[in-house]
């Protein structure tokens, strides 16, 4: 794992390029301690900092040049494929000059051109400057794991894997984008199809950029298609299986011993019992003694059962300081609480290791959030939801609200795609941000929300609602809130994180099974083939245990932490996020009642405040609010 910038500035010396690449690759030190590198010619300046997983000796520093010498590559990321794609390459006469597995991107460019990237699997996000044709070729991988940012000021393109770098470059302007803004109060994280700064752009998830003669052109390279796959289910866990294995084993190539995230869950227990028949494996689970779940003997169970080399970390946390360190390594802000205890698994993990293997994707994939495609599940099966909701809400024990949310579910199968996707990821009401942000600007902004969904909606039109539901995730909140999380809270500490359930052959897999096979409305259960496969893997009873997501107590936090600093610096008339929302609705939101909340709402805004002071300059908090 690496971090890349770029400029491309016609006209400007070469003196002037190296200084700005500089002061943009000093801002991306943590994605690569290893090592750094540039590329500097007339009008173009490519820079790199290396994490070495890879090709340890120097001959895999960056930038990698081609043999002919007119083409340079700046890459970020793992080509888990590469081995088979040098071989290929080497028959067809394509000399290397290293071991690179990032080094294949240049020699499919020379043999296939944009279309290399049809060729490549892996988590990448790249940067090819192709000298002779003075045209450069940007892109993300499929799924969105590895981060891009870019930004045109009229014939200068400036690029960066955080935005933290480009804003070391001089050349933007810190103005907050109030769409963006909107929206992160809305969701908790900026979408891929905005920045919270006006100008900036980021590379989409299985997108390719091209810059030539001063223009952008941008092609999506990658949609899922439908495979055949067996019509018997015990067939389709075998092929699974195969599946499964073969991503396991690609993910665990390196240079560097493998180590692997484990807790309580069928996604992370899986892709151990998997690696672990191949290699000797290191896992990590974090217990929290100060929250209320702790799956680390649970993690201990599974770990025994397939002798690994156990890591448990107790980690006693300070929540004030921890988040003080998570607003620290994000470069647009980000609301979403689990990245707490991911910051500190992975500050615990790379004590120990380089590269671990995470479950991350495995909701997404096959069917995990048991609500959300439970509710889609019912749009398939359910001729009239929401007269079978006005029924049940009059028959006892519905009526009396002991019963669980099915009329509530019934009432969001009624909804359009695109109208529920905002309803079921909002932290904040359409109430509250009307509040907030007043009646005009709301309803302006509320309409962009249902976009977001819109391309992946119009993709998956014709597909079952369970699989739309899921490929409306895959195409949206994996990589804009959980792959985000993941990249910068590991890449803080020079972490590499490998996700293996997101290979592309396992999600369209997945995506042409029966909708049955991976989520069932009734009895509601979530990745029902995955489970099966994986019981025979793993402890007894095990797989039977409810859903645990990877939380933190934060109404408890709240309460105890962070509501005295909340008062402190949003609800101050110097408060940064004042000039953006209106502070008496902000008051009235922290003074409301909590009954039913998660506390997602506040601890948002709060860390939107802190951001924002980051972002001026300012203390986050105080040395002494953190005692």
């Amino acid at each position: 794992m690496c971090g890349i910038v770029g400029i491309l500035a016609p006209g400007q010396s070469s003196q002037s390029l190296t200084q700005q690449m500089k002061s943009m690759r000093r801002g991306l030190k943590h994605r690569g301690p290893d090592g750094r590198g540039s590329f500097i010619a007339k009008g173009v300046a490519l820079g790199h900092t290396r994490l070495a997983i890879i090709d340890l000796e120097a001959t895999g520093q960056q930038p990698l040049t081609n043999e002919t010498g007119d083409l340079h590559l700046v890459a970020n990321g793992e080509i888990y494929n590469y081995r088979q794609l040098r071989s290929e390459l080497q028959d067809k006469g394509h000399r290397f000059r290293s071991h690179s597995d990032s080094e294949v991107v240049l020699h499919l460019y020379e043999e296939y051109g944009d279309e290399c990237l049809q060729h490549i699997d892996g988590m990448f996000a790249f940067a090819l400057w192709d000298e002779r044709r003075h045209r450069l070729l940007l892109a993300r991988d499929r799924f969105g794991v590895k981060p891009l940012y870019v930004a045109q000021q009229g014939d200068v393109l400036l690029f960066a894997s955080e935005m933290t770098a480009l804003l070391e470059s001089g050349g933007i302007t810190q103005e907050i984008d109030p769409q963006a803004l909107y929206t992160y109060v809305a969701f908790s994280y900026v979408p891929a199809q905005m920045c919270i700064f006006k100008g900036v752009q980021k590379v989409l998830p299985a997108e390719r950029m091209m810059w030539e003669d001063g223009r952008l052109t941008r092609q999506i390279y990658w949609t899922p298609k439908p495979v055949q796959v067996p019509l018997n289910r015990a067939q389709a866990g075998e092929a699974l299986i195969e599946r499964l294995e073969a991503s396991v084993q690609a993910h665990s190539v390196a240079d560097v011993p493998v180590a692997a995230f484990l807790s309580g869950g069928v996604d992370s227990s899986t892709i151990v019992a998997m690696a672990r028949r191949h290699n000797h494996l290191q896992t990590f689970c974090v217990a929290f003694t100060e929250t209320e779940r702790n799956e680390a003997p649970i993690a201990k169970e599974i770990s025994s059962h397939l002798g690994t080399e156990h890591h448990e970390v107790t980690v006693p946390l300070n929540p004030v300081d921890l988040l003080s360190k998570i607003v620290n390594s994000m470069d647009e802000p980000f609301g979403d609480s689990s990245a707490l205890p991911t910051f500190a698994v992975c500050e615990a993990a790379r004590q120990v290791a380089k590269v671990v293997l995470s479950g991350d994707g495995g909701d997404e994939v096959f069917g995990g959030y048991t609500g959300r495609y439970r509710v889609a599940g019912m749009q398939a099966v359910v001729p009239f939801p929401k007269s079978v909701a006005g029924i049940l809400r009059r028959l006892p024990p519905w009526r009396s609200g002991r019963r669980s949310s099915l009329p509530e579910m019934l009432d969001l199968a009624v909804l359009p795609d695109a109208e529920r996707f905002v309803l079921e990821r909002q932290v904040t009401t359409i109430q509250d941000r009307f509040s907030l942000f007043g009646p005009t600007s709301a309803v302006k902004y509320e309409k962009e929300l249902q976009q977001i969904p819109g391309e992946a909606i119009r993709q998956a039109t014709d597909w079952h609602p369970v699989h739309r539901a899921l490929w409306i995730d895959i195409a949206t909140t994996l990589p804009d809130d959980m792959l985000t999380k993941v990249d910068r809270m590991s890449m803080a500490h020079g972490l590499e994180v490998r996700v293996p359930l997101l290979d592309h052959r396992l999600v369209e897999f997945s995506l042409s099974l029966p909708s049955s096979w991976l989520v069932s409305p009734w009895p509601v259960q979530g990745k029902r083939l995955l489970r099966e496969v994986a019981a025979p893997l793993l402890p007894a009873g095990i797989l039977n245990r409810p859903k645990q997501g990877f939380c933190v107590p934060m109404n408890t936090w709240l309460k105890d932490f962070y509501f005295s600093i909340f008062d402190d610096v949003c609800l101050t008339q110097n408060s940064e996020i004042g000039k953006h929302i209106d502070l008496e609705a902000l008051k009235d939101l922290r003074q409301g009642p909590r009954t039913g909340k998660n506390g997602a709402d506040l601890y948002g805004c709060l860390v939107l405040e802190l951001w924002l002071r980051r972002l001026k300059g300012q203390p986050s908090i105080q040395p002494m609010e953190i005692l």
